[in-house]
């Protein structure tokens, strides 16, 4: 294994992850500030799961805030989604891109702005980039989560940040993040702070309406022996297979790499996919040539 893999004590093989009981979860949301679900988003889910999805609608209540409406512009024309032509209204990028294409967007814009932690710039900057490369990678599987794919990498490390504003050592915990295998990361946090992203994660995708299938995925991501429990649904170790995979491309790509989590999951996540590792390294190469690499 890598040097650089923390070698923290780990919980035993086979020993039950901690799960909360309603009264800790109780607890937790009265410690931890979760954002309540703004009105955007209450918007989006409904017309995500709506067989007749009220476009115009959408493109309203997201014109009607002139900030989200500029972020939501100057994330559409950036390399991310690699638009041969300039979009130029909210109404042009949901027919270019779709209204869940650009709903994911929106809603991690506003979760960006329901926590202002300072100094994760980088941090959403990595999501969205993660969230993108999880929904073409599913798109070129031909598997028919895509959507739903975006929208859980986007949110299944979104809880750091609340964590951040709610725990003063947090950002030393996430510096040592850097170095730590992704089985041992949630172990770090609980030593440290009593909780872990991947629990105070489910439930802010719980307080935002996620489905229940990301809800699940945000809650084990990080689960050594997830790929072989029993009654876990296939979609859910899908978009946990996706999001791993999606997170070793974007450290390709940036040139931030952390071999720990990919020792850990990534055979796992190849082999959920059915994924050989030539085809992953050309959908790497296609996805340096789309970005040109990322700031270091």
């Amino acid at each position: 294994m890598n040097q650089n893999c923390a070698t923290i004590e780990r919980v035993p093989p086979g020993q039950p992850v901690h799960q909360l009981e309603p009264q800790e979860g109780r607890k937790l949301v009265g410690n931890i500030q979760i954002p309540p679900q703004p009105e955007i988003v209450r918007a989006l889910m409904n017309e995500r799961v709506s067989d007749n999805p009220d476009l115009q609608r959408i493109a309203k209540l997201i014109g009607n805030d002139v900030g989200l409406t500029a972020a939501v512009l100057k994330a559409v024309n950036s390399p991310l989604y690699g638009l041969r032509h300039k979009i130029v209204s909210i109404q042009h990028a949901i027919s270019m891109l779709g209204m869940k294409n650009v709903g994911t967007l929106v809603m991690g814009l506003a979760m960006r702005n329901s926590v202002p932690a300072e100094g994760m710039e980088r941090f959403w900057e990595s999501s969205s980039r993660t969230a993108q490369l999880a929904y073409k990678l599913a798109r070129h599987l031909g598997l028919p989560i895509a959507d739903e794919a975006q929208l859980y990498a986007l949110f299944h490390d979104s809880a750091m940040p609340l964590l951040l504003q709610r725990f003063p050592g947090y950002r030393e915990t996430l510096a040592m993040i850097s170095a730590t295998a992704h089985i041992e990361i949630t172990e770090l946090e609980d030593r440290r702070h009593d909780t872990n992203h991947a629990v105070v994660g489910g439930l802010l995708a719980s307080n935002w309406g996620l489905p229940d299938s990301i809800r699940e995925a945000i809650k084990w991501h990080h689960d050594p022996l997830i790929f072989i429990r029993d009654g876990v649904s296939s979609e859910v170790l899908s978009l946990i297979a996706l999001g791993h995979i999606a997170e070793k491309i974007e450290e390709t790509i940036s040139r931030r790499l952390n071999d720990c989590a990919w020792e850990e999951f990534g055979a796992s996540s190849l082999y959920q996919l059915m994924l050989k590792v030539d085809e992953l390294q050309d959908f790497i190469d296609s996805a340096q040539e789309q970005f040109g690499g990322s700031d270091d």
